[in-house]
């Protein structure tokens, strides 16, 4: 691994950087091979992680057991001194160390799988930081037979794309973000003066919650075929299950 940038997006995988710091990362890592190679790690690894744990489910008493064991042990270790070894893990893993390394880490790893709530947090930063940084949009338009092409080759699916003008959400257009450890399309409304942005990714074992409340900014998230949507704003929260509503049909 040659890239100088390598141990900041180590970082960013790990959610350690600010919503700035996070962007500069993700800029970076769209022109570099190596983090790209980087990212894919990564992401394989907790696919397969993910995708175990939701085949697996230990019974009830051993899950009690292991709870309050953590519970015990948070009064002497606190979790965040975890984060160096995963950081090991990853740039371990990118630059080719043995296998057997890379098996015992991917079981630390299974302790420290990022939550659900995480994922609100990670939409929620990222809507915060286009909006602040005025790139909310990369293709503008309100047609979507421009925006819904646009998105193929830059996302790994193609989301649905809707004109609800008539309800009072207009189509403004869209960009690909970074979710979950992946690329995400995000199609963007404007419904008076605030934006809605509906995040698309592929499925995944850990989805955020269906409904929940971030500084004062609403998610709600829900899956349909093989795709999780998540639509992220600050309008009223009756307002923004009306527009999931109308995507919800349009998606069926």
């Amino acid at each position: 691994m040659t890239c100088a940038e390598i141990e900041r997006t180590s970082a960013f995988l790990d959610g350690e950087l600010d919503a700035s710091a996070g962007a500069e990362a993700e800029r970076h890592i769209e022109t570099c091979k190596h983090c790209q190679a980087l990212v894919a790690v990564a992401g394989e690894a907790s696919e397969a992680l993910r995708g175990r744990a939701a085949r697996l489910r230990a019974p009830a008493s051993l899950r009690a057991r292991i709870a309050q064991n953590l519970a015990d042990e948070a009064k002497v270790v606190r979790l965040t001194s975890l984060r160096p070894v995963r950081r090991q893990f990853w740039l371990g893993a990118a630059s080719g160390v043995g296998a057997s390394a890379i098996a015992a880490a991917l079981a630390l790893a299974v302790m420290v799988l990022p939550a659900a709530e995480s994922l609100t947090a990670s939409l929620v930063d990222d809507h915060v930081q286009a909006l602040s940084s005025g790139q909310t949009i990369a293709v503008v338009s309100s047609n979507h037979h421009t925006v819904k092409p646009w998105f193929a080759g830059r996302a790994p699916l193609s989301p649905p794309v809707s004109d609800f003008a008539g309800e009072g959400f207009a189509l403004a257009g869209g960009r690909v973000d970074w979710v979950a450890g992946g690329k995400a399309a995000v199609v963007v409304y404007r419904h008076g003066g605030h934006e809605i942005d509906l995040y698309v990714w592929p499925s995944q074992a850990v989805a955020p919650p269906r409904r929940s409340e971030r500084r004062g900014y609403h998610v709600v998230s829900w899956r349909a075929r093989d795709l999780t949507l998540a639509a992220v704003s600050d309008v009223q929260s009756d307002e923004l299950d009306r527009f999931v509503r109308l995507v919800q049909t349009a998606v069926e």
